[in-house]
C-alpha cells in the first residue's frame, strides 16, 4: 500500500509541476491535501458470465477521507463529490452496441449521467450532502456481452462545498482505488500486444497496478 500510495503521489506531483510551467503560466502551488479512498468489488474473479453483476461498494463508518499527505482522515461532511464507473471494451467485444456494454444498477434518488460509445459505457452521479453520518454507495455493473474489459473507477474527482458551505479543501481531489490484492493484470496481458490499442504504451497496465482499473473476461 505504501509503495502504491507513493507512486500515486509522485505521479500527481509531477503532473502538477508540469502544468504549472506550461505556456509560461504562473506556477500553481500543489494541493495541501490528496485524498485516497478504497472501494470494494464483489465478486472478485477473473472470468464472469453474461448477465453476471459486479458490485462496487463505497461503505464507510463516518464521513472522512484519507489525506495521503498528512496521513490523517479529514472530515468531509461539508463537501460533495461525484462517483460512478466506466466499462471499457478491450478485446473480442461487440463494436458499438446501441444498448451499451453493460447495465448499471444505481442507488435510489440519484440523477445519473449515462454515456455509451464504441469506447465504453459509463455513469456518474453526485454524492450530495445529507444528514447521514457515513457513506453507503453501491453500484451494480450487469455484464451484457462477451469479451475482455477493464472496469475503471472515477479518476481525480474534484470536491465541491455543500450549499451555503465553504469547501475546506478547494484545491484537493479524491482518487478511488479498489481494495483488492489482485486487479487481474494477467487477464489484460492475455490480450495480444498488437490488439491492446493503448496510448501511451503501458498506460492501462499502470492503471491496473495502481488499482484504479480492474480487468475481467466475460464468457
Amino acid at each position: 500500500m505504501l509503495k502504491q500510495t507513493n507512486s500515486i503521489l509522485l505521479l500527481s506531483f509531477l503532473m502538477t509541476i508540469l502544468m504549472g510551467f506550461q505556456c509560461g503560466k504562473e506556477y500553481i502551488e500543489p494541493p495541501k491535501q490528496r485524498f485516497l479512498e478504497k472501494v470494494s468489488l464483489a465478486p472478485a474473479q477473473k472470468v464472469y458470465n453474461v448477465n453476471d453483476t459486479i458490485w462496487i461498494r463505497y461503505i464507510t463508518s463516518n464521513k472522512t477521507f484519507l489525506d495521503t499527505i498528512s496521513g490523517q482522515r479529514l472530515p468531509t461532511n461539508t463537501i460533495k463529490f461525484s462517483f460512478g464507473a466506466v466499462l471499457l471494451p478491450k478485446y473480442n467485444t461487440p463494436l458499438n452496441p446501441t444498448d451499451g456494454f453493460c447495465k448499471f444498477i444505481l442507488p435510489n434518488n440519484v440523477t445519473a449521467q449515462y454515456t455509451t460509445s464504441q469506447s465504453g459505457t459509463s455513469t456518474y452521479f453526485n454524492v450530495d450532502c445529507d444528514n447521514a453520518s457515513a457513506y453507503n454507495i453501491q453500484v451494480g455493473v450487469v455484464l451484457k456481452y462477451q469479451g475482455i474489459y477493464v472496469l475503471n473507477l472515477p479518476d481525480g474527482i474534484t470536491l465541491q462545498g455543500c450549499t451555503n458551505q465553504t469547501n475546506p479543501y478547494p484545491s484537493a481531489s479524491v482518487q478511488f482505488i479498489y481494495d483488492l490484492s489482485d486487479c487481474n493484470k494477467d487477464v489484460y496481458l492475455s490480450i495480444p500486444t498488437t490488439s491492446r490499442q493503448e496510448f501511451p504504451v503501458g498506460f492501462t497496465e499502470a492503471q491496473i497496478d495502481f488499482k484504479v482499473a480492474y480487468a475481467l473476461k466475460v464468457q
